[in-house]
């Protein structure tokens, strides 16, 4: 059975020639076309993503190159052709550079060569897509690895963090919001700044408990700190803005970076929840709690958060098992506290390879005799 057909936006103020566009071409893509730039913006918001956007550059208001260049701002992948009655293709040179056009073609193109430049963009298309979901996925790999070492490392913040990202995932598809990558990335990231804490404040502020002023200060400085320590890293620009959206109320951020806006608000519902569960809240007071705060939160996040959790409550029973057979996966249903008085993880950490490994790693050195029998988690 064969797939969708490519979709193809064409921009053009002349509506006979949008007509012969869709006659021409409509059996082999999936046509739309606007009369002007600014209503080839609106389409692509209501309609959109596509593959292939080809504008005329001699148009009314708003030309083909500066629609094109506003297109390329909101997707790199989407593949531009720009079509020009002018003679003189030397003097569109920057024009093309600047909005990153692949072709220039004249007016008037036949169905044929038009058909040809849109299966080589196609193509080309394909090869972007392709080249960014290694990389991305590259990435990812890269940053749940070291992610989930800190989490080992520091147990409190980057257990927490394994928590908002499970959670904000599954809120964000109860949203049916298209989050890719990014929201898992930045819910780890996220937790960098409070590596910074020193050990003994760790526990109070994990708890949520009284702070100084100062180390109020400190921790409204986190999201700061965290988009700097990332503005070198190709392709993390998204992520920063996620991170220092996150404390913000929803309700005040509109406009420019829409998509990243609704990330960050799911994330810091996520945190909110995870706070109250750490401090021993059912999900009846945490919401009786979170309820009055709903407006500072994403529409329709704490309805969708609700829903996740009437869909996992309930269902599984707490079990106990050794240390060493922990499996990833797990969530500790108590703090794993060593007999020193050490605590090797706090409750709700997920079990991860890295959890594993630092375990084993204990219990080779110390021995079994320092570990609790059992321990209590959700398979």
């Amino acid at each position: 059975m064969p797939g969708p057909k490519p979709k193809v936006l064409f921009v053009d103020d002349e509506e006979s020639i949008l007509k012969a566009f869709k006659l021409n071409l409509g059996r082999k893509y999936s046509v739309f076309i606007a009369e002007s730039g600014s209503e080839g913006l609106r389409i692509i918001e209501e309609d959109g993503p596509f593959e292939v956007i080809v504008s005329d550059f001699s148009m009314p208001g708003m030309n083909g190159a500066d629609f094109l260049e506003k297109v390329r701002e909101q997707n790199k992948e989407v593949v531009t052709i720009l079509l020009t009655g002018q003679a003189n293709f030397d003097d569109l040179c920057d024009v093309v550079r600047r909005g990153e056009i692949f072709r220039l073609l004249g007016k008037p193109c036949s169905p044929e060569a038009l058909d040809e430049n849109l299966q080589q963009a196609l193509r080309q298309y394909q090869l972007i897509c392709a080249e960014k979901e290694l990389l991305e996925k590259t990435l990812n790999g890269a940053i749940g690895a070291i992610t989930s070492l800190l989490s080992a490392a520091n147990p409190l913040f980057f257990g927490r963090a394994q928590r908002v990202k499970t959670l904000a995932v599954e809120v964000a598809r109860e949203l049916k919001i298209d989050h890719g990558w990014r929201l898992q990335v930045a819910a780890d990231f996220c937790y960098l700044g409070y590596l910074t804490l020193p050990q003994d404040s760790q526990q109070n502020v994990y708890d949520g408990g009284e702070l100084t002023p100062e180390m109020q200060k400190v921790i409204v400085s986190f999201p700061s700190f965290v988009s700097n320590l990332l503005k070198d890293i190709p392709r993390l620009n998204k992520i920063r803005k996620i991170i220092e959206f996150i404390q913000a109320d929803y309700e005040d951020t509109v406009g420019e970076f829409h998509d990243e806006r609704r990330i960050a608000s799911i994330i810091r519902l996520a945190q909110e929840y995870d706070q109250y569960e750490t401090k021993g809240c059912s999900k009846g007071e945490i919401f009786e709690s979170l309820r009055p705060l709903e407006t500072i939160f994403l529409p329709g996040s704490l309805d969708a958060l609700a829903n996740t959790r009437e869909l996992h409550g309930g269902f599984m029973e707490p079990s106990k098992v050794t240390p060493a057979n922990l499996k990833p996966g797990m969530r500790l249903m108590e703090e794993l506290v060593l007999s020193d008085g050490k605590m090797l993880a706090p409750l709700g950490s997920m079990v991860s390879l890295s959890f594993i490994q630092m375990v084993q790693s204990h219990l080779a050195a110390l021995g079994e005799a320092v570990f609790p029998e059992t321990i209590e988690v959700l398979a």
